[in-house]
Formats: structure tokens, sequence, C-alpha cells
């Protein structure tokens, strides 16, 4: 499977389009703005997201630690 994430992300995402967009759930993001990780706007009937402050909530994540499959 290819992922090639668009190049260009606005600045402001609107919530129904950001979990496609960062790869998180909806609920996940309301936990993250709940918990002040993420910051999220009104702009009248719309809630939108910060694009910057989910791209500094997934750059504090700890890197993965991938492991091979090797049999034993």
């Amino acid at each position: 499977m290819n992922y090639s994430p668009s190049p260009i992300v606005p600045e402001m995402v609107p919530l129904p389009r950001a979990p496609a967009i960062f790869g998180l759930s909806r609920s996940h993001l309301y936990r993250l703005a709940a918990a002040g990780r993420v910051r999220m706007v009104k702009a009248g009937a719309r809630t939108l997201v910060d694009a910057a402050s989910v791209r500094a909530f997934l750059a504090s994540l700890p890197t993965a630690q991938i492991r091979t499959g090797q049999a034993a």
C-alpha cells in the first residue's frame, strides 16, 4: 500500500475531514483537544482543527520500536 499524503494541508481543517488527513479518529482528536494537546476553534457552527497543533502533537510522539520478524 502506497501512502502519499497531500503536500498541502490548510492551516485549519474542518473536523469531518481531519481524521482522513491526520490519521487520527474523530474521538481521539476530541480527547486531545480536551487535554489541551490539540487546538480546535469554532467558526459559526463549524469546528476547525488547527493543523499546526496536530503536527506538534504527532512530532512529540516517541519513535516506534520496530522489530524484525526473526524465527526463534
